[in-house]
């Protein structure tokens, strides 16, 4: 998919989803809305980076153009990786703390 065409896709559909999300979510979050909105965008993204890379997170973090340790660190936030995890791979799918489980936010 060309650069451009896959902008829009993305573009038509953040401006048809987000603003009936927000509105209900301000309401909801009260003074998180920010955190709340970018976690949940957030997540699946480095989901998807994770799958995509076979659970590398060197890979991962090179295809999201971050550093790895910066990765990491979402990853704990976000309960994607194990606490005091040191293995260059997230935890499998599916597993406690692992690619298929839910975050804390």
């Amino acid at each position: 998919m060309s650069d451009s065409r896959w902008t829009a896709k993305f573009e038509e559909l953040v401006n048809t989803a987000l603003p009936s999300f927000v509105r209900e979510a301000a309401v909801a979050e009260n003074g998180r809305l920010y955190r709340s909105v970018m976690t949940r965008i957030e997540l699946p993204l480095l989901r998807q980076a994770l799958e995509l890379s076979g659970g590398n997170q060197l890979r991962a973090a090179r295809l999201l153009g971050i550093n790895r340790n910066t990765l990491r660190k979402r990853l704990r936030l976000l309960g994607l990786l194990p606490p005091g995890a040191r293995e260059g791979r997230a935890a499998p799918v599916g597993s406690p703390g692992g690619v298929g489980a839910s975050a804390a936010s």
